[in-house]
């Protein structure tokens, strides 16, 4: 199914990963009446050629099944109309007492952040009148609005929990907490156990650190540490042998859970390593929202906030060029950029100096609005002019 080449290759990841199954609520007519008429609007929406295959096996109670092909997916998409409506699970009304459409296919472990983005993005094109995605994998729910707003009009990729949810448990030894998505990428789930009640926070946010970088970099073998930020080692363990179980996290070494880890995570004072996708996502929205800050920083200076921005640095004077993310406090704005000082001292690059810096937005990869105790990213702008609206 997938070129071999471009498979990622480690001790944790899946010869092949498990289906991923989303399902269009409250789908129209259009694309429920038949596998003929899906593949027509598939076609339709995509401007390619379809190809549609009847399945002669049993499909239980659904009134028809379809294998649609289409060549610029890997694999085929396997179709049918939902038999029963998903009354009590917690959707809108609308997708819940409705019929709905069931999509199944695999992900491209190569990439399956941009297989996940595209078939989304095919669902919300398929549609127009549908209520939106039920990703029946992690039970997670998808409004059309958010899926029009984040995929189909924004240019920048959608962040990489799009793929799995982290759960948290109570078990006799403590709190367990473990992801799910991570296999229909091709990977292990990943978990840590044994946890304190306050450590779970952390513990989820650590989960998705990792869970991240393992779509770049596989992780070792199992008695290995890594490293996910500067000072912040993992211990890698679980049964090698066993695709079902989890990689489990452990304190460096081995041997219990990460406690120094979780307790610097949760200080808000680890600085972790971020994927390259993410970080050129981050990018992305901070120059895409750069104005907006701007507007935004004299008000909330006057509402006794702070405001941030996110600026790499690199030391290339030593034997090892040393690069780090630095927060920088804005000082004042001028025009279209900003002066800023370092808010910390650097982790990995000494040598940042102290006074205030030009600071323009080629140069950020991010920025931060803190009023108090609310936070607001690139990601919540909107949120942030309704908030200094109201202060104002």
């Amino acid at each position: 199914m997938f070129d071999p080449d471009t498979l990622p290759d480690g001790p944790w990841t899946l010869g092949t990963p498990t289906p991923t199954t989303l399902i269009l609520g409250a789908a129209s007519s259009r694309v429920t009446e038949s596998a003929a008429a899906l593949a027509q609007c598939i076609a339709n929406v995509t401007g390619s050629n379809v190809d549609l295959e009847i399945p002669q096996e049993d499909i239980g109670d659904a009134l028809w099944a379809g294998i649609i092909s289409l060549e610029e997916l890997p694999v085929p998409l396997v179709c049918h109309p939902e038999p029963l409506p998903l009354e009590g699970s917690g959707l809108p009304e609308a997708a819940a007492s409705s019929p709905g459409l069931v999509v199944q296919t695999l992900l491209h472990p190569g990439d399956p952040l941009t297989s996940m983005t595209n078939l989304l993005r095919l669902m919300t094109a398929l549609d127009p009148d549908a209520a939106g995605v039920l990703d029946a994998d992690t039970g997670r729910w998808f409004d059309r609005d958010m899926l029009v707003r984040e995929l189909m009009e924004s240019e920048v990729d959608p962040q990489a929990d799009l793929l799995w949810v982290v759960t948290g448990v109570h078990t006799e030894d403590g709190h367990e907490v473990y992801t799910s998505g991570l296999t229909r990428c091709g990977r292990r789930e990943i978990a840590v156990s044994n946890l304190d009640e306050e450590a779970v926070e952390s513990a989820a946010d650590m989960l998705g650190v990792v869970a991240a970088l393992t779509l770049e970099s596989p992780l070792p073998e199992s008695g290995r540490d890594i490293e996910i930020g500067s000072g912040l080692s993992l211990h890698i363990a679980g049964d090698g042998g066993d695709e079902d179980a989890p990689v489990m996290l452990e304190r460096s070494q081995g041997g219990g859970p990460p406690t120094e880890v979780l307790a610097a995570m949760s200080s808000g004072t680890a600085a972790v390593y971020r994927t390259m996708r993410d970080t050129a996502r981050q990018r992305g929205l901070a120059s895409e929202t750069w104005q907006q800050f701007l507007d935004a920083i004299e008000p909330a200076m006057l509402a006794g906030g702070s405001c941030y921005v996110e600026v790499p640095w690199e030391c290339v004077s030593g034997e090892d060029d040393r690069r780090e993310h630095v927060w920088m406090e804005v000082v004042s704005r001028d025009q279209q950029h900003v002066l800023a000082t370092p808010a910390h001292e650097g982790a990995l690059v000494p040598e940042i100096p102290e006074e205030p810096g030009r600071i323009e937005v080629e140069d950020v990869c991010s920025w931060r609005v803190i009023i108090g105790d609310e936070v607001w990213m690139p990601e919540h702008v909107n949120q942030l002019r309704q908030r200094l609206a109201e202060l104002a």
